[in-house]
């Protein structure tokens, strides 16, 4: 700018160009200057759009379906129930806090992504997202009780099968979503490693007569255990 000015001088000391056209050449140095600037930002957004996305604070289409499918697998509620209320582009700067880590090293391992809030009847619900949508994290602090229905009548089955009482008989008085550290602990294990291998599932009681069973399923409800102590009827 100083340049352009020390220029525009020169040539109205040296040539006496009229003001008028001194003025006019000044301001369309200026236009071509904030033009450039213009098609630059333009341009970066336009090489790099996931960048872009993130700093809007939107999420994609396809990743916005892909988190309401997975609430709605978790609560049980319809997605056309549920309701994206926030979202925030954010940089988490390592693993551990993307996994909603409550003692996390200050290791600097960025991973560009999203903090969404989902509506779920009167929860909010937080989510960690990547920005490719290739992890999509609940945080674990969230209670669900509400089973997934098809989970449910799965449970109540193999109870039904064990016991040899009508489904109709059974009730399930309580289910809590809980992160199993490791196949051995899903599994009833009275003494485990203590590696961590997380299976993400429930614990569910069923009252069965005047007994309550305690099963372990995972977030699929393909594998559903039966704790060992139980005593059969």
């Amino acid at each position: 700018m100083n340049l352009i000015t020390k220029l525009v001088s020169q040539m109205y000391n040296n040539f006496k160009f009229p003001q008028i056209l001194v003025f006019g050449l000044i301001i369309t140095s200026l236009f071509a200057c904030g033009l450039d600037v213009t098609e630059n930002s333009t341009s970066a957004n336009a090489k790099n759009p996931e960048q872009s996305q993130l700093n809007q604070n939107t999420l994609p289409k396809s990743i916005s379906q892909k988190l309401l499918r997975d609430a709605a697998r978790v609560s049980g509620v319809k997605v056309s129930n549920l309701q994206i209320t926030q979202v925030t582009s954010t940089i988490f700067s390592n693993p551990c806090n993307f996994q909603f880590g409550e003692v996390c090293t200050r290791e600097y391992n960025p991973i560009p992504g999203w903090i969404v809030i989902v509506q779920v009847k009167e929860q909010s619900w937080t989510y960690h997202v990547n920005k490719s949508g290739s992890q999509i994290l609940l945080d674990p602090k969230i209670s669900s009780n509400q089973l997934p229905k098809k989970i449910a009548n799965a449970v109540l089955s193999n109870a039904s099968k064990r016991s040899g009482l009508a489904v109709s008989s059974l009730k399930i008085t309580q289910s809590i979503q809980k992160t199993f550290s490791n196949s051995c602990v899903f599994n009833f294990g009275e003494v485990c490693t203590q590696n961590f291998a997380p299976i993400k599932g429930w614990e569910v009681i069923v009252k069965v007569k005047s007994q309550f069973w305690t099963y372990h399923v995972d977030i699929t409800g393909t594998r559903i255990v039966l704790d060992p102590q139980v005593t059969k009827i």
